[in-house]
């Protein structure tokens, strides 16, 4: 007889101790193993975290009954390296154990009653050739600056050590196939795996294709939220196994046990995709660093925008830095960009009803009449981002949530008309007078998408118009059969949101035009001027990617041309852009020169958020000394106040220092729960490192 303690998916941090019975078990039990318990009166899942002889339990009468392991799970033991991962992640981010740990495993995994539908499954899949991508071996020719990364790669890789790189290249710089040639080198090697972070899920599939063709004889694992269970349950085995030699995922996969990782790459490791905003707030790429360090192994972090965090450090010297400043593709270019003033053109009808100028068009026109694509980003998808009325100010208000009901068009797949809600998801017939006064002439205000799609139609009826956007791709395969008609020059115009602005390498669009984003240079998010710098360049890098590119544009529409964020995409200067940035975060005390936490209160009151997160602050200073560690700022409202009809509340929690952050937070903690216990409905969160406020 042994006594284990159990990890469970519960919000309790604590192990819970179970006995185990070897003459029923059959087997001795081992740390990291996923066994099904009874908790209550239910039975679930559990891992293994620690194994006694004795029972560590003060039993205060003879007859107190501990309960026994049940079964134990059909697949091996998650191993040392991924449970110090998980007690790391644990830890930092303020999260019970079991959370963590049972968020990282496929959801059935969870539930012993599918564990021998799970194996049964697993071996006919094994039994059977799976779906294969039809790959065609791709060879590589290299220019003097990627050669000279890869080998500063190779020879890292040989040496066996932890050490973090960024490789920063301007878009299509060949920054994929630098470091697909490095992991086609470490993957030579019998029992090594690398693991590939994406941002989104909509790149896998042409990232999977590309890792394919230049790998032609790596196995290729892919691991998403949009993957059956079926499919994701044999994908962990396989990985867990050591089979999958690449594995390409997003930000979920940073947990996936891995049995032999010998290099993590993080693509686009500036993009806000990779920080979790429910449940545990993590932040993938952090993670995946403490990972690397952890197994001492290399870590890439590839971006053409490198986050402030990551540049800092650069500057620091505490990442080594790799540049690539040419593009790779053999006639590809780098597109003029063109700033056009919008207030000239606000008489324009055209522009007042569709936000973009007569000299947009022609351009749209002259592209399109040589061959060439032409691709229009706005980043607000629906047809108007607000419905209103001019007689009695009435907006289209959600009742659930402190934003605006957004108005999407009827479609061929949307039957009607609909208000809806980004946030909550409520969903509302468009009224056909004004509901507070009657008056039928309530018209919309702001672009979208589908505005953007109406009047191209309306001027161009002879050219080929797709959007792409999440409306437009809810269905599993839609979004890569949008894209492939793309590159197949199905499409002259793409009007689309930031799921064309990644990774995408669209060789025939020509001229790039991006509309109505100046709502981003007078944000109250400090990160705002940096997130939409990204954002640009990552468009712009979309044209001038063909052979025969000499007429590639970028034709941005703005009210500010002046704006300094501007005159860096001209003259492509980041590193002054970057160093403006830094400078202005330095003075104001912002990260990267702070660490920071939020500690959020949801409830359906405001004024109990209030009372219970002052009290919280009381307490902070009481066991904290502010002036040597902690700023604790006064609770206020989420920048969203309410979603869901759920209000929010939150206070920052600052310090240069990031161990006494952590100390600060781990007191907190304890009290968090019993505020929790002071008011059952009001739900209390830590999150750490926040990017939206």
């Amino acid at each position: 007889m042994y006594f284990v303690q159990v990890a469970i998916d519960v919000p309790l941090y604590k192990l819970f101790e179970y006995s185990w019975d070897t003459t029923v078990l059959i087997v001795k039990p081992a740390i990291g193993q996923i066994v099904e318990v009874e908790f209550g009166r239910k039975k679930t899942s559990g891992i293994v975290i620690e194994i006694n002889e004795e029972s560590l339990i003060q039993k205060e009468e003879k007859t107190y009954n501990i309960k026994q392991v049940l079964k134990i799970a059909p697949c091996k033991p998650i191993e040392s390296n991924e449970l110090k991962l998980y007690q790391f992640a644990s830890k930092y981010y303020l999260r019970p154990l079991g959370e963590v740990i049972f968020s990282s495993i496929p959801s059935d995994w969870k539930k012993p009653t599918k564990w021998d539908l799970i194996k049964k499954s697993n071996e006919k899949k094994q039994g059977k050739n799976q779906k294969a991508v039809n790959s065609t071996k791709q060879i590589l020719s290299f220019n003097e600056e990627q050669l000279k990364a890869i080998n500063v790669l190779n020879e890292i890789s040989q040496v066996q050590s932890y050490e973090i790189l960024l490789l920063k290249g301007i878009t299509g710089s060949g920054k994929t196939a630098v470091y697909l040639e490095w992991i086609k080198k470490i993957t030579e090697g019998e029992n090594k795996q690398c693991l590939i972070l994406v941002p989104e899920i909509n790149l896998t599939p042409q990232l999977e294709q590309t890792v394919k063709n230049i790998c032609i004889d790596r196995e290729v694992v892919i691991l998403h939220s949009n993957l059956t269970p079926s499919e994701r349950n044999h994908a962990w085995l396989k990985i867990q196994a050591g089979e999958g030699q690449i594995i390409v995922g997003t930000r979920l996969s940073v947990f996936t046990p891995i049995k032999n990782l010998s290099a993590i790459v993080i693509d686009e490791e500036h993009d806000n995709s990779y920080k979790q905003q429910d449940g545990m707030r993590y932040s993938a790429r952090d993670v995946a660093v403490w990972r690397a360090a952890n197994l001492k192994i290399p870590v890439l972090l590839c971006s053409a925008t490198p986050s402030l965090e990551t540049w800092q450090k650069v500057l620091e010297k505490k990442i080594k830095l790799l540049e690539l400043s040419k593009r790779a593709k053999q006639g590809s270019t780098i597109p003029i960009i063109e700033i056009i003033d919008i207030k000239k053109e606000n008489k324009s009808a055209l522009f007042k009803e569709i936000g973009i100028t007569n000299y947009v068009i022609e351009q749209i026109r002259q592209t399109t009449e040589r061959g060439k694509q032409a691709l229009i980003f706005i980043n607000r998808r629906g047809f108007a981002p607000i419905l209103a009325c001019d007689a009695c100010n009435w907006k289209s208000g959600c009742k659930k949530c402190s934003t605006w009901k957004v108005l999407h068009k009827k479609t061929a797949t949307q039957k009607k008309a609909t208000l809806q809600c980004h946030h909550c998801g409520l969903i509302e017939r468009v009224p056909e007078a004004c509901p507070e006064c009657g008056n039928q002439d309530i018209k919309t205000l702001g672009l979208g998408t589908q505005k953007i799609e109406e009047g191209i139609e309306k001027i161009f009826n002879n050219l080929r118009i797709l959007r792409i956007d999440t409306d437009a791709t809810r269905k599993k395969g839609e979004a890569e059969e949008l894209f492939q008609k793309v590159h197949r020059n199905e499409v002259d115009v793409i009007i689309g949101t930031q799921m064309l602005s990644k990774g995408h390498d669209f060789s025939n669009v020509e001229t790039v035009i991006v509309i109505d984003i100046d709502k981003s240079l007078y944000s109250a998010d400090f990160r705002a001027t940096e997130k939409m710098f990204a954002q640009l360049v990552q468009v712009a890098g979309r044209g001038g990617r063909g052979k025969d590119s000499s007429n590639s544009k970028i034709i941005i529409q703005t009210e500010f041309p002046e704006h300094e964020i501007f005159s860096a995409l001209k003259n492509e200067d980041i590193k002054l852009f970057y160093k403006q940035l830094l400078q202005e975060r330095s003075t104001a005390h912002l990260p990267p020169f702070v660490y920071q936490a939020l500690i959020l209160a949801e409830s359906k009151s405001q004024e109990k958020n209030g009372e219970a997160l002052l009290e919280l602050k009381k307490y902070l200073e009481e066991v904290v000394n502010p002036s040597e560690s902690c700023l604790i700022y006064d609770p206020i409202p989420r920048g969203i106040q309410r979603v869901g009809g759920i209000e929010r509340t939150q206070i920052l929690i600052e310090s240069t220092n990031r161990t006494k952050l952590q100390k600060s937070l781990e007191k907190g903690l304890d009290y968090n729960e019993y505020l929790k216990t002071k008011n059952k409905s009001m739900r209390i969160i830590i999150e750490r490192d926040p990017i939206t406020f």
